[in-house]
């Protein structure tokens, strides 16, 4: 299934009401998903041994970095073209950081996760199919030939 202008509008729209929870909060909220579906992917993070976890700051960087991250890919969904050299060099460097293709499944159900708790009754079945959708191009792309046997 390709990405189509309507499932553009949605995940904008969607992500604008997620973004005005502030980047930390969503950041921290993510991981926590993340952690809940597969704790053992706490081990590839520098922060995996620090005390009253969601409160590290190392952590909550991270989080905010990794959606202001999704926040450009939002902003570049439009011209999804100029986003994939980013993307591809994003999935990369994932690569070496010992990220394994399953990992995107997870990330991919961590991401809806917070958006249906961030967005309570607003989280719709068009925006879960838009989101889906836009992600998968997203985690196609990072993956590139990475993962190739």
């Amino acid at each position: 299934m390709s990405v189509e202008p309507n499932h553009v509008q949605e995940v904008e729209n969607s992500w604008n009401k997620v973004a005005a929870l502030g980047v930390e909060n969503v950041g921290v909220l993510l991981f926590k998903n993340i952690f809940t579906i597969a704790p053992e992917a706490l081990e590839l993070f520098s922060f995996r041994n620090e005390p009253n976890l969601y409160d590290s700051l190392t952590l909550k960087a991270h989080g905010v970095n990794v959606v202001n991250t999704v926040g450009k890919a939002v902003a570049g969904l439009r011209e999804f073209y100029t986003l994939v050299p980013a993307l591809a060099a994003l999935g990369e460097r994932h690569v070496e950081y010992g990220i394994l293709e399953p990992h995107y499944d997870v990330v991919g159900k961590a991401l809806l996760m917070t958006l249906e708790q961030g967005l309570g009754d607003a989280f719709t079945p068009q925006v879960k199919e838009a989101w889906t959708i836009v992600y998968e191009a997203v985690a196609v792309t990072m993956k590139g030939d990475n993962y190739k046997k």
